[in-house]
């Protein structure tokens, strides 16, 4: 299991060529179990989701991601939308600026190496115009989308590991 793990972690890749074919909603259901496994402070889960199908508003989701038409192709789009005053409630200015994110952040992972795990592709998009997003999907006020997620099946081939940078370069010990 260890290394069914690993190996599902490790070959992860940010996809950007999807087919529309359909999610069987069985399998997005156990995305989302999975998704919302996610650690996060205080065990607050502050955190919406938004599911995406209809096509008139993921083009427009595309279209306010700066024109990252290939979102359109997928079969599935998740908004993820952050609750800050959720977390503030026990964890304050902190909760509300930085918990909500690292929250948020552990749930979009979880789905997308869900999702990875099932046999699907998808891309981690934090490039986004927050208050278009926010009017398409009439986020209510408090709230903020925080990632978008394509999800859908990878159209040709999968892409190649981009490199990394060398441990040297991002590791350091005890103390910089």
């Amino acid at each position: 299991m260890k290394e069914d793990l690993l190996k599902v972690i490790q070959s992860r890749r940010s996809v950007r060529r999807f087919s529309q074919s359909p999610i069987p909603e069985n399998e997005l259901k156990e995305i989302l179990r999975t998704g919302f496994i996610a650690p996060s402070a205080g065990n607050k889960q502050p955190w919406r989701v938004v599911i995406l199908k209809d096509r008139t508003r993921i083009n427009r989701i595309a279209a306010a991601a700066f024109g990252q038409t290939f979102i359109a192709k997928a079969s599935v789009v998740l908004v993820i939308c952050a609750v800050p005053h959720e977390s503030a409630e026990r964890y304050e200015e902190r909760g509300a600026t930085l918990y909500v994110l690292q929250d948020t952040a552990a749930l979009t992972q979880n789905i997308i190496l869900a999702a990875h795990a099932l046999g699907y592709a998808t891309c981690w998009i934090g490039a986004f115009s927050e208050n278009e997003v926010t009017e398409i999907l009439k986020v209510p006020d408090g709230m903020r989308p925080v990632s978008i997620i394509p999800i859908g099946h990878v159209e040709g081939e999968t892409p190649k590991a981009r490199p990394r940078r060398p441990f040297e370069d991002v590791i350091i010990e005890e103390e910089f």
